[in-house]
């Protein structure tokens, strides 16, 4: 979502409070997050239903549900559900205790409407259900007795996490989790502007890769939109984000464990066909190629040296020594806080328009992983004249997402090949 949009939603949508990350996580024993954000969403409160709920998605609080199976039951659900949540007098959800039901009603609708928005700015246009000429809209089930979530064809029904001896934990319930929420709305994403593969004889590998990558990817890029949590990142890395910190652990669980890590080291070597093994080397390509933008913008704006960059590059030839590196990237930030800021916050968008514009031209059927790497590029040279190719490429190469030996595309033609030289007539003398 642009700077811009963000400012005119502010003045003209609903509020709510949401926790950019889960309340659990710590540190030093003190939550990273005590108190929630105030973010708005696009739906004016006039058009926010008791729910929460409007045009494109509702909350059902359910009451006794067990979870919906495939192919056996879905949508809409019908039985004994809690009192919808209101809206305060002022039109307006920010009214609702954190520890109360109805703000985890709240947060699902206000998460899911939030991404929606930040991902359709993106595009440039609505994005519609996958599932709409079923359902006109998205139902939405934030409290089940269940130690899982999960996302179907035409709903969300979160349950909550497990205790370490496996047994279901009521202080994690996932329909707080932000990272959580905003990934499974990313499948949705994807298979309403990409759909799914249609021919038989297609085995899917990157295709399910892929899908996990833009899952984390639409995470990621979503929260950033938190003013709180770049504000901490910042602050914690000093704009060194080629460091393991929050905005790299996708799905948090817990202090120290999380679902995927976006900085990584994997390659296409390092991965076999499971989804979401396969997923890694495309999400760390993209994360790489995201701070290489921001740590470009820094240099374009001599906060940082280009030998200081140079050095903090995750590939094989980087980075250099970490404590040195630390220490620069501390005394830059010292002082341009609000500018090192700007750089994030243009690198975020800038991966954001990036993202929509290449899954727009992206086709299911047989996709590859350099599929996307080439609509990066093409997105780059459409949208920024070529500007940023250079980094997609390097940062695409060094995780081995390239073309494939023997594909088609590096066979060699001649003339004789495609039958424009005449062919050699030898005479006798």
């Amino acid at each position: 979502m642009s700077v811009e949009l963000d400012k005119r939603l502010a003045a003209e949508g609903t509020r709510f409070l949401l926790f950019p990350q889960p309340r659990f996580l710590t540190s030093s024993g003190a939550p990273l997050f005590a108190t929630p954000e105030t973010v708005t969403v696009s739906t004016p409160p006039a058009k926010v239903l008791p729910g929460p709920a409007d045009d494109r998605m509702y909350v059902v609080d359910a009451k006794f549900k067990l979870p919906y199976e495939s192919g056996v039951s879905g949508p809409p659900f019908e039985g004994e559900s809690h009192p919808p949540v209101t809206a305060g007098s002022d039109g307006h959800f920010t009214h609702l205790n954190p520890n109360s039901r109805d703000f985890k009603a709240a947060t699902m609708y206000a998460t899911v409407r939030r991404v929606l928005d930040i991902w359709e700015d993106y595009f440039g246009h609505e994005i519609p259900w996958h599932f709409e000429a079923a359902f006109a809209r998205l139902e939405m089930i934030p409290l089940i007795e269940w130690d899982n979530a999960q996302s179907g064809f035409g709903f969300l029904e979160f349950g909550f996490g497990r205790t370490p001896n496996g047994t279901i934990d009521h202080d994690r319930p996932y329909c707080e989790n932000f990272d959580v929420l905003a990934h499974e709305l990313g499948h949705s994403i994807i298979f309403s502007q990409v759909g799914v593969p249609q021919n038989p004889s297609d085995r899917g590998i990157d295709y399910g890769g892929f899908h996990e990558s833009a899952g984390d990817l639409t995470a990621i890029v979503a929260l950033l939109h938190f003013d709180t949590f770049v504000d901490k990142l910042l602050a914690e890395t000093k704009g060194n984000l080629l460091t393991v910190n929050g905005l790299d652990r996708v799905g948090e669980l817990s202090d120290a464990r999380q679902i995927r890590v976006a900085l990584n080291a994997k390659r296409m070597s390092d991965v076999g066909t499971e989804p979401h093994e396969r997923s890694l080397p495309l999400t760390g390509a993209v994360f790489d190629t995201m701070v290489e933008l921001f740590q470009q913008d820094l240099v374009d704006h001599k906060l940082i040296t280009a030998e200081l960059r140079e050095r903090s590059t995750n590939t094989p030839t980087g980075p250099g020594d970490l404590r040195d590196i630390a220490q620069e990237f501390a005394a830059a930030y010292d002082g341009n806080e609000e500018e090192f800021k700007a750089s994030l916050l243009k690198a975020r968008d800038q991966m954001g328009k990036l993202l929509a514009a290449t899954w727009s031209s992206l086709s299911p059927d047989f996709m590859t992983y350099h599929d996307v790497f080439a609509g990066l590029v093409a997105a780059d040279r459409e949208i920024a004249d070529g500007e940023h190719g250079q980094i997609i490429r390097e940062c695409f190469a060094w995780r081995r997402i390239d073309l494939l030996p023997r594909t088609a595309q590096l066979f060699r033609r001649s003339l004789d090949d495609c039958g424009l030289r005449p062919a050699v007539v030898h005479t006798s003398v």
